[in-house]
C-alpha cells in the first residue's frame, strides 16, 4: 500500500512541497504527469536523500508524513532528515498509545458523561463501546462489532455474523495475542459515515478544520470521501437526521475533549469517525466510533474542495492505489482497490 499511495501527498501539497516516492523512476513519472497539470510538487526518491533535495530545491523541508510511526520515523533518519525535525522514541509511543482503539473507548465514556450532564444522551449512542483484555469478559451476539486495536480503512474489522463462533474466538484470540485486546460495539443500523476534523497545533490549540462525509461498508470498509463544500456536507449531515444544536455541540465538544486528552502530546491532524443510525426509536449519533490521529481522507477531501480548480483539473485519475472521479454526478476521492 505504501508504493501504491506514495503520490497521494501531491494532492494536499502546495508549490514548493516535495514528496518522496520510492525510486528516481516512480519520481520522475510522477513529476512528469503533475507538471501537465500545473501542479508544481517536487517529487524525490530514496535514492536522492534530503541534503541533496534541499539544495536542489533551494530550501530546506519539515517532515510532513501521513502519520507518525517508528517505521516512518526510521525511513525519514535513513533519507537523511536531521534528528531534531523527527518526534523521539517516547514521542512516537505516546503517539502510538494515544493511536489505538482503547483510548477511544475511555474518550467516549467521557463525552457520554458530559452528555449525560447536559441532558443529551438520549441522543447519542455508543455506551456498549468498550476495550476487552480477555475472552472471558465477552458476551457475542450477532449485532457486535469487533476491532483490533490498531489498524486502518477498515482492516481488522470484522463483525459477529460474519463468522462462526469458533472462528470468532479464534480471530479475538489473535487479537489479544499481538495487540492485548480488542474493541467490541453494537453493529448499528447506520444511516450516515461522518467525521469531524481537527488540526492539534504544537502550542496545544485545537482547530475544527471541517466535515467530512464518507462511505463505508458495514464492516468498516473504508470506500471513498465525497468532494464538496462544507455548506453541502453540514446540510448533508443535518438532513439525515442530525440536529444543527447537537452538531454544533458535537464540534465544541470534542474540540475541548481534544484539547484535554491530546494537548502538548500530540500535535497534528485529527480525524474523529462518528455515525448516524436508526435503531427504530428515531435517529441517533455515535459520537466516536475511533479517533486518527493521522492525515486522513476526509482532510484531503477538504484540501481538494478548497484547492478549485488545481486539483479538480486532474480528474478523473485513478492510478497507484488513489481513485478521483465523478460517481453519481459528485466528485469523490477513495482508495483503488
Amino acid at each position: 500500500m505504501e508504493k501504491e499511495l506514495a503520490t497521494l501527498p501531491a494532492w494536499w501539497g502546495e508549490e514548493g512541497d516535495a514528496v518522496i516516492v520510492g525510486c528516481s523512476e516512480d519520481a520522475a513519472t510522477a513529476s512528469e504527469f503533475f507538471a501537465q497539470h500545473n501542479k508544481k510538487i517536487l517529487f524525490t526518491s530514496d535514492e536522492e536523500g534530503y541534503d541533496a533535495l534541499c539544495k536542489r530545491a533551494g530550501h530546506n523541508f519539515i517532515p510532513c508524513p501521513w502519520g507518525w510511526s517508528k517505521a516512518t520515523a526510521e525511513r525519514f533518519l535513513k533519507f537523511g532528515v536531521p534528528v531534531p525535525l523527527i518526534p523521539d522514541n517516547n514521542s512516537l509511543e505516546t503517539i502510538r498509545s494515544l493511536s489505538s482503539r482503547e483510548f477511544a473507548a475511555d474518550y467516549i465514556k467521557e463525552l457520554l458523561a458530559e452528555a449525560k450532564g447536559q441532558g443529551l444522551s438520549d441522543m447519542l449512542v455508543g455506551s456498549k463501546m468498550r476495550f476487552i483484555h480477555s475472552l472471558d469478559e465477552l458476551e457475542i451476539t450477532e449485532r457486535t462489532i469487533f476491532k483490533s486495536p490498531w489498524s486502518s480503512s477498515g482492516r481488522g474489522v470484522f463483525s459477529a455474523d460474519s463468522l462462526d463462533a469458533p472462528s470468532i474466538r479464534e480471530k479475538l484470540t489473535g487479537f489479544i495475542k499481538r495487540q492485548g485486546g480488542f474493541i467490541a460495539d453494537k453493529l448499528y443500523n447506520k444511516i450516515l459515515d461522518f467525521a469531524l476534523e481537527y488540526n492539534i497545533s504544537t502550542g496545544g490549540e485545537v482547530t475544527f478544520l471541517g466535515f467530512s462525509v464518507f462511505v463505508a461498508g458495514e464492516n468498516g470498509y473504508y470506500g471513498y470521501n465525497i468532494v464538496t463544500s462544507q455548506a453541502d456536507l453540514r446540510d448533508m449531515i443535518i438532513s439525515k437526521g442530525c440536529n444543527e444544536d447537537m452538531l454544533n455541540w458535537l464540534i465544541e465538544t470534542h474540540r475541548r475533549l481534544l484539547h484535554h486528552g491530546l494537548a502538548h502530546k500530540y500535535s497534528g491532524p485529527v480525524g474523529i469517525d462518528l455515525l448516524l443510525a436508526n435503531e427504530g426509536n428515531g435517529i441517533t449519533i455515535h459520537p466516536c466510533i475511533e479517533i486518527n490521529l493521522r492525515m486522513n481522507m476526509g482532510i484531503l477531501a477538504i484540501c481538494v474542495n478548497n484547492s478549485g480548480e488545481d486539483n479538480r483539473m486532474l480528474v478523473p485519475y485513478r492510478s497507484n492505489g488513489f481513485t478521483a472521479e465523478v460517481k453519481e454526478g459528485r466528485l469523490i476521492i477513495g482508495y483503488n482497490r
